[in-house]
């Protein structure tokens, strides 16, 4: 396998030079790690692992990287060379090179999609205590027992997070409300009050995601959240998800329990396009990495076309809040 690499190293186009980058990648198979990658040499004979998450420093080739250099543990040269099909590129890597103008704010560039949904209870615990949708919330409302869609994002890998404003509004204003109001039918707006309180309360919430995200995928406000909401109403009745969630709210439970329970709704390989955001040994988001094309598939298969994404920052045990 060796050998292979340094030959194929010396067929890469004259002119391909290696530039900055900053992300990290998730191992998926044993690779060499090279000191030299035009020599071959592996000082140590290091070898990645699957499972590993590597940060890398540098990348070969610009569009479709062939090489990254990561950070290792080794002594004798740390930074070392590994093949890009080594491992999967995570979301929210970010190249350091100046991006060219407006290739972040452009429709439909987006190369995936990450589904946020909120547990309400515990944002309003640590971040919403005075929103209007936080100061009425009662333990026997929809949100109290269901996650809350935080957004659909369209993501483009080479400008990170930095992926949005595709319309005619270009940049955050201090307030939610004051955005340009959207469009959508009675119908629609009921149902997305249900799953996003913002919007049944007055705090614009479906503003910012229609201008920051939506504007880059969908012709239409009423397009893209009808597409949310399908989303968001398949994880609010996978059955193993919202038993454990719902059996143990106001109680700690084992992270891994709440991915064993995401496994048993959507599939073994699930568990890798999940990630789970704790504040304060409160579980407040989980986060679902979804494929650029998203069609009439059930989220099962849509998750097992997506790519792996980073677990998140939960320990060991989180506590599902409960409402106030």
């Amino acid at each position: 396998m060796t050998r292979l690499l340094i030959l194929l190293l010396w067929l890469l186009p004259v002119g391909i030079m290696a530039a900055p980058f900053s992300g990290e990648l998730l191992i998926d198979k044993a690779c060499p790690l090279f000191q030299s990658k035009n020599k071959g040499t592996n000082p140590g004979q290091l070898y990645s692992s699957p499972g590993q998450r590597l940060v890398i420093v540098e990348r070969l080739g610009q569009d479709s990287p062939s090489w990254f250099r990561v950070k290792t543990s080794a002594v004798q040269s740390p930074l070392r060379w590994i093949a890009a099909d080594c491992g999967q590129l995570q979301a929210g890597a970010l190249p350091t090179e100046p991006q060219t103008k407006n290739a972040c704010n452009l429709a439909d560039k987006y190369d995936s999609h990450l589904l946020a949904l909120s547990w309400q209870n515990a944002f309003c615990e640590s971040r919403g205590s005075s929103k209007a949708e936080c100061r009425s919330q009662s333990a026997d409302r929809f949100d109290a027992s269901h996650f809350s869609l935080h957004g659909l994002w369209p993501n483009k890998r080479s400008c990170g997070i930095s992926y949005g404003y595709c319309g005619k509004v270009k940049h955050k204003p201090d307030n939610f409300c004051d955005y340009p109001a959207i469009e959508l039918s009675e119908a629609l707006s009921q149902r997305l009050g249900r799953v996003m309180p913002s919007h049944a309360y007055g705090s614009c919430l479906e503003r910012h995601e229609w201008w920051k995200h939506g504007s880059c995928r969908d012709e239409s406000a009423e397009a893209y959240f009808s597409l949310a909401l399908r989303l968001t109403t398949e994880v609010n009745q996978a059955t193993p998800l919202l038993n454990l969630l719902q059996q143990n709210i106001g109680a700690k439970i084992a992270t891994a329990s709440l991915r064993q329970a995401f496994q048993q709704s959507f599939g073994p390989e699930s568990n890798h396009k999940l990630s789970l955001k704790c504040h304060q040994g409160m579980l407040t988001e989980i986060q679902l990495s979804l494929p650029a094309k998203i069609d009439n598939s059930n989220l099962k298969a849509l998750l097992e076309q997506a790519p792996r994404i980073a677990p998140g920052n939960c320990g060991n045990y989180m506590l599902i809040d409960a409402a106030n």
